[in-house]
């Protein structure tokens, strides 16, 4: 799962059991997190996919 919202698309990854890769665009400060991988752009997150495979 990749995605940029903390509860909803990383949250809801966990919940649901696939690795996730949250996209850090810097709009949750100080908050904890659980993702697999942490990334700041897609191109990044498409890395991580890619060499997963």
């Amino acid at each position: 799962m990749v995605g940029d919202h903390l509860v909803a698309d990383i949250g809801g990854g966990h919940a649901a059991g696939p690795r996730t890769v949250w996209v850090d665009r810097g709009t949750w400060p100080d908050h904890d997190h659980d993702a697999d991988h942490v990334v700041t752009d897609v191109l990044q997150a498409m890395e991580i996919l890619h060499a997963e495979r």
